[in-house]
């Protein structure tokens, strides 16, 4: 019990111990316990024998309400302080109750939030019956991003490494206006979504290489960034680009390659 009054408590953020979802380590393993339990068993059983459910228009709010809350987000980590050189330049938390530095640590929870909220579209792609989009990569990305804010906004709560959430809203922003607009049957918007949509994961590879530069500089002598976390979540980074770069390859080059072989026949 002392350890665990230590890891989960002393050591912790003071600032976020009574704040959902990041204070004791329960709520959050048993909401990954609950999302495998539905994406894999509960949810399935239930559509067994019942019609695809469309949802088209909870969707087109759901990815309004993504954008927006995304682009909120960017500008209050703007608001907070927060300035292109975080990329590169050695900035360590502020743990204390400084104005700017509380409206940081509340970034970090918003992102916690909203990492809970899409594992709710993992739900949605079975409620729809695409049960092929339920891939490893889809589950292992949610999971692990979901881990990671808690992780974030429970000890880090600042630094340099809040340069993560400010690249993953813009990224965000992009994904989610790309989803709003291609789930409309209107001509323009059928057009632009057909020109974005294979950039999509090489922004999203492009991202996770930005936060590899970032990640190694927060590792940098006498930067006094948390070393356990860029420990975790540097591997993990490598695991999501070559997850990533395996879809890229497999969704569109083979598709390529065999439309340059169907054009030599």
């Amino acid at each position: 019990m002392d350890a665990y009054n230590y890891y989960f408590y002393e050591n912790a953020d003071q600032r976020t111990l009574n704040w959902f979802l990041a204070g004791s380590p329960f709520p959050m393993l048993g909401v990954i316990f609950t999302y495998l339990s539905l994406v894999y068993w509960i949810v399935p059983k239930f559509m067994e024998n019942r019609k695809p459910y469309q949802m088209k228009t909870f969707l087109g709010f759901y990815n309004l309400f993504q954008v927006v809350y995304c682009v909120y987000v960017v500008a209050m980590c703007f608001q907070a302080g927060w300035w292109f050189d975080y990329f590169y330049k050695c900035y360590e938390t502020d743990y204390s109750y400084d104005p700017k530095a509380v409206k940081m640590v509340e970034m970090t929870w918003y992102i916690l939030f909203i990492k809970f909220l899409e594992l709710l579209e993992t739900i949605i792609f079975v409620l729809r019956k695409k049960q092929n989009q339920v891939s490893f990569l889809h589950v292992y990305h949610h999971i692990s991003t979901f881990f990671i804010a808690y992780i974030f906004c429970k000890y880090i709560g600042g630094s340099m490494l809040t340069f993560s959430i400010v690249v993953n809203s813009v990224v965000h922003i992009i994904m989610y206006s790309y989803y709003f607009i291609s789930a409309y049957d209107v001509a323009i918007f059928k057009l632009i979504a057909s020109k974005v949509k294979r950039y999509i994961t090489s922004i999203q590879l492009i991202q996770f290489g930005l936060l590899t530069v970032n990640n190694f500089a927060g590792l940098q002598p006498g930067c006094n960034t948390s070393k356990p976390f860029l420990a975790m979540y540097i591997p993990n980074i490598f695991v999501l680009i070559y997850l990533f770069r395996d879809f890229y390859r497999k969704s569109y080059e083979k598709k390529r390659s065999a439309a340059v072989d169907r054009k030599l026949e």
